[in-house]
């Protein structure tokens, strides 16, 4: 949304759990989670975005969804340079201990040995196992991207549109979000145009990527909208999904604020942008001017 390469910001029932966000760096393949974007698994990965574009043939890289596997250059197994570290594995909801043995080509009896496990019948989800007589090779070196940092944020006019300003306040009341922060939102966004597209293809006053706007029709809504073209639709949209991200925060509106802009799954992994610290600063300042609390 806005400059950043942020390809795709969804959500997952249960909306957003940290744990299943947060993969181990030596996988293989990389499994699309709600909040990744490709960005963030390049640097998750310390593999550069073009790469992983060119292994997976990804044939619009401003869009990638939500389960979709991706093979990440440079982290598969190599007999030729092993490492002493193990592979490990997090039980997720739905795993038993055959189910991961045969994923990994392992027994059983390896496996619960391997992490003195004495009931075989009972595993916990988010529980780290250590996978027997598997090695990883070390990530293969890979030239750094060199970064093409955005536009600076210049300080906007104060956009006057009475129906756009009154569609916000009344979104906001309806979702609990406080409407002078969703003001400066839409102000850094798209200035309140609905007309407003960005390169990376997020449309409205809102700057609604299609990824989130599937999303949250699929899992949210329940129904169709028209964020492309109604200014009513496209701003539900947004002040809800905002109120999504404060919800998954905890109630912490900045990082609510930097997730709408980076996504979820960097924030929730400590990652912050340098532009996503100008973007956060920059709608706080434009609030405290034109829309003071």
């Amino acid at each position: 949304m806005f400059w950043l390469l942020r390809l795709l910001i969804t959500a997952a029932s249960g909306l957003l759990l940290p744990l299943l966000l947060l993969q181990a760096v030596a996988a293989q393949t990389h499994t699309v989670e709600p909040g990744d974007s490709l960005s963030y698994i390049a640097h998750l990965y310390s593999v550069a975005i073009d790469d992983i574009v060119s292994l997976n043939n990804i044939p619009n890289p401003d869009v990638i969804f939500s389960g979709e596997k991706l093979q990440i250059p440079g982290t598969g197994t190599d007999d030729s340079s092993p490492s002493t570290n193990p592979t490990t594995y997090t039980i997720e909801e739905g795993d038993t201990l055959s189910k991961i043995a045969n994923k990994y080509g392992v027994t059983v009896d390896e496996l619960t040995a391997a992490n003195n496990i004495e009931d075989v019948d009972f595993i916990v989800i988010g529980q780290t196992l250590t996978i027997p007589g598997l090695e990883v090779a070390e990530p293969a070196p890979q030239p750094d991207a060199i970064p093409v940092p955005p536009p600076p944020l210049q300080f906007p006019e104060k956009p006057y549109d009475p129906d756009i300003e009154a569609m916000i306040e009344e979104f906001s009341a309806d979702y609990g979000v406080n409407p002078n922060t969703v003001k400066a939102l839409a102000t850094i966004e798209s200035g309140w145009c609905e007309c407003a597209l960005s390169w990376v293809g997020a449309q409205g006053v809102m700057q609604i990527m299609p990824g989130t706007a599937q999303w949250l029709e699929d899992n949210v809504f329940g129904y169709q909208l028209n964020e492309e073209y109604s200014a009513y639709d496209n701003i539900k949209m947004g002040v809800k999904y905002l109120s999504l991200l404060l919800e998954s925060t905890g109630g912490d509106e900045r990082l609510a604020v930097a997730s709408y802009y980076q996504g979820l799954a960097p924030t929730f992994a400590g990652v912050f942008y340098p532009d996503t610290t100008d973007y956060v600063n920059m709608i706080y300042r434009v609030r405290d001017a034109y829309w003071p609390s």
